[in-house]
């Protein structure tokens, strides 16, 4: 006899597949996993989730295989990948009505900002030396009293952390740098590690993501978040459809979801800001309309320029401070 199961799993087989890959974060995909299959009851919709460094690998890799990605939508936090894939052709030029509403700034005609980390400075306040007199901005992590207490990622490993070292290099010069090395910054891993060297006070003060240290302080950790006199690093992080990807009405769909009021939400409580101006700022995060006065003014000609100093922003960075 077939059971009730092996029915189930023979319909699931047989449906056709709607593959996103992401580095959204595993518990906000299990949030939105039932809305979106509901959307599309007759697609199986499969996530792939990693970070964006990872994500970006896995589809490049697939697309020079020759034989395709198997990838229909893209969602990272590396908006530079994006403009190399526009470049290849890679994206379908998708301008959905769902985003009508984004700032004209955030979007391109071949992807659209649906969440904004923002890279900010964490330092543990039961470290006195650190507690007594914190870092205000970027420029104090250079000061000698900071010696050996800083750490940040690596732009090599992780999207944010390279947007962050991109806009500090545009900003203040790769002295800057120079003067963090001096200063004994530590440089390694992404925004999870930093936020785990800062919590077990190997080095109590980070360059992280906002997400991370409000993630920590909601578990108890003894964390404090400065935003940066000279303005926190917000980092467009678009939604885009593979270009040649099959049941486009279906991905579409999907596509325009993460537009709701329902998917934003979800992607605020886990400690990102909305592009949309109707969705409150993420539970312990600064109001938007604060941060986003001396945030960094994204446009799609200010990304392209950034996106032209790459290769550049990583070879300083791996000669000043990884070598």
């Amino acid at each position: 006899a077939i059971t009730l199961w092996a029915m189930i799993t023979a319909c699931t087989q047989n449906k056709k597949e709607i593959w996103i890959y992401t580095s959204i974060y595993q518990d906000v995909i299990e949030q939105m996993r039932p809305t979106v299959a509901a959307l599309v009851p007759d697609y199986q919709v499969q996530w792939f989730q990693n970070g964006s460094e990872n994500v970006m690998s896995r589809l490049n890799a697939e697309l020079a295989s020759g034989s395709g990605s198997r990838a229909n939508l893209l969602l990272t936090s590396d908006p530079f990948a994006y403009l190399d894939l526009k470049a290849a052709g890679k994206l379908d030029l998708y301008q959905s009505p769902a985003a009508a509403l984004i700032p004209a700034n955030l979007k391109d005609d071949a992807f659209v900002t649906i969440r904004l980390p923002a890279l900010v400075i964490a330092y543990n306040k039961e470290v006195a030396a650190v507690a007594a007199k914190p870092p205000t901005g970027w420029k104090d992590l250079t000061d000698p009293r900071f010696k050996d207490l800083v750490s940040m990622g690596s732009p090599i490993e992780s999207g944010t952390q390279f947007t962050g070292v991109t806009v500090l290099s545009k900003n203040l010069g790769w002295e800057y740098f120079r003067k963090l090395r001096a200063n004994g910054v530590l440089s390694a891993g992404g925004n999870s590690a930093v936020i785990t060297r800062v919590e077990s006070k190997e080095r109590p003060v980070g360059i992280v993501l906002l997400e991370n240290v409000l993630k920590a302080k909601s578990k108890g950790s003894p964390l404090e978040i400065v935003y940066p006199s000279e303005g926190a690093i917000s980092v467009p992080s678009p939604i885009a459809i593979l270009k040649g990807a099959q049941n486009p009405e279906a991905v579409r769909k999907i596509y325009d979801w993460f537009f709701t009021e329902t998917a934003q939400k979800a992607l605020v409580t886990s400690g990102m800001y909305s592009p949309l101006a109707s969705i409150p700022s993420p539970p312990g995060g600064k109001p938007w309309d604060e941060v986003s006065k001396s945030s960094y003014p994204w446009s799609p000609e200010i990304l392209a320029e950034h996106a032209k100093r790459r290769e550049e922003v990583k070879k300083q960075f791996t000669e000043i401070l990884l070598r």
